[in-house]
């Protein structure tokens, strides 16, 4: 089968993408969204072989109609999201998404592997090679501080770390092993002197202090007003290294409902009647006046937090141009003052000699994971080259 979104934590990518294409360049999110009529996250029907006896001898051909007519068929969207209400309702779970979104306590939706790697119960990096990957953090941190550019590692938080009352109890999550990658990620980073923001300590900053909850209860990252936050963060840090950065402006208030990004898990649901919100923040970022402000480029090697962060930073322009090269290649994407665009994947390393401002974003269970060890491979390769004759 061809697969439209495979359930991955890329597919948290596609969403949050998904969601910013219908905002542009207006504030986070105004407007309540229409329930999209198509089925989202499922599986696109086999491309049907020639007709030929050996494609009928193998029933290849006729499992391909089959399958092409059934999912032409106008009533599959109600029947499906008919049948997904009924197992939810009856036991609260779903096989969207390859039975990945769970249910916790409040209603509250997690994406599985999350909970897997906070509780303990895989380990997606040994937190003895942090200190190993920081170090060659850092190198790269100082050669594109000698180029005349600024990098900020960005750390982001996940949903079980800000909830972890509301992670279901049939999930055994023992002390001795439950988030063992992130202290050991703060240890290695401070250790190394690498540029940081952590996305965690700056949210649980705020514990208590704000009146709404910095994960959405249906989505997967945080909500507007923890982007708008950590969006500080982040300059906080640029400004640390270059003062002339100047502070963001924005302002919150009550939103409608969770829509958009908030949304990215209960969507895949595909369910007849979404599930409840929470109390949502509306945040308005507010453009900076002041002149030769927003004149900054950004890229960033990111997973999907860094795309909320990116439009934030994009609207309060204090860049004129962020280029977001998702799990480095999955679906790159630019956000400039009309709005959002995807782009080609082989402009990266180009983007990466040439902006202004460099980050790696990636969230605490990936640290020191993939991602960074391809965004580090590919900053290495050039650092190894010759310099250019003048």
């Amino acid at each position: 089968m061809r697969t439209l979104l495979t359930w991955t934590p890329r597919i948290l990518a596609l969403t949050v993408l998904a969601g910013l294409g219908l905002m542009g360049a207006s504030p986070l999110i105004k407007t309540r969204l229409p329930e999209p009529a198509p089925l989202q996250g499922m599986q696109l029907p086999p491309e049907r072989p020639p007709l030929s006896l050996a494609a009928l001898w193998s029933g290849e051909y006729q499992k391909a109609t089959e399958a092409n007519a059934a999912a032409s068929l106008p009533p599959r969207p109600q029947i499906v999201r008919a049948y997904n209400q009924w197992q939810w309702n009856t036991f609260g779970t779903s096989y969207m998404a390859s039975g990945s979104i769970i249910r916790g306590r409040k209603g509250a939706l997690f994406e599985e592997s999350y909970i897997l790697a906070h509780c303990g119960i895989i380990t997606p990096v040994d937190p003895a090679s942090l200190p190993a990957f920081a170090a060659r953090v850092r190198r790269v941190q100082d050669w594109f501080a000698a180029r005349g550019q600024t990098f900020v590692y960005v750390l982001a938080p996940v949903k079980t770390t800000w909830l972890p009352d509301l992670v279901p109890a049939s999930y055994p999550c023992p002390t001795n092993k439950r988030d063992v990658l992130y202290p050991a990620a703060r240890s290695a980073f401070d250790a190394a002197g690498v540029h940081w923001v952590d996305g965690r300590a700056v949210l649980e900053a705020h514990r208590g202090k704000v009146e709404y909850e910095l994960f959405p209860r249906n989505g997967i990252h945080w909500n507007q007003l923890g982007v708008a936050l950590a969006g500080d963060a982040v300059t906080d840090a640029l400004r640390r290294q270059d003062p002339s950065i100047p502070k963001l402006t924005w302002s919150v208030a009550a939103g409608p409902d969770e829509i958009g990004p908030d949304r990215d898990l209960s969507a895949l649901l595909n369910l007849r009647r979404p599930p409840r919100a929470w109390k949502t923040p509306a945040v308005t970022p507010q453009p900076l006046a002041a002149p030769g402000e927003g004149k900054l480029t950004l890229t960033a090697v990111n997973d999907s937090f860094m795309d909320q962060l990116s439009l934030f930073l994009n609207q309060n322009e204090l860049v004129h141009r962020a280029r977001n090269y998702g799990y480095v290649t999955l679906a790159p994407i630019e956000y400039h003052k009309s709005g959002a665009a995807l782009i080609p994947a082989d402009g990266l390393t180009q983007d990466l000699l040439t902006s202004d401002i460099v980050v790696l974003e990636t969230v605490e269970t990936a640290t020191g994971g993939e991602l960074g060890q391809r965004f580090l491979a590919i900053v290495e390769a050039e650092m190894a080259k010759p310099p250019a004759r003048p």
